[in-house]
């Protein structure tokens, strides 16, 4: 179960990045994207409620959150190794 915990981790976080870089890109250009990429932690964090106000899809904020927490109750409750 934690192996599965992991995975999950890993996948949302590997989205998470790539399609938040991909939205500052569009909006921001590419020196807008290069600056994000250097302030990562802040670009993660903003990025999928940006997305969630202007286009009213919330599909980026569900798996940046919500795949964090998933893994998280996932490894919480799997028998330790």
């Amino acid at each position: 179960m934690k192996a599965l915990a992991m995975i999950i981790y890993f996948g949302s976080g590997i989205v998470s990045f790539f399609w938040s870089m991909a939205v500052i890109i569009e909006n921001l250009g590419f020196i807008g994207g290069l600056i994000a990429f250097f302030v990562l932690p802040v670009t993660i964090l903003f990025a999928p409620f940006y997305v969630g106000f202007s286009t009213g899809n919330w599909t980026l904020l569900a798996i940046t959150y919500g795949g964090g927490v998933v893994a998280t109750i996932i490894s919480a409750l799997s028998k330790d190794e």
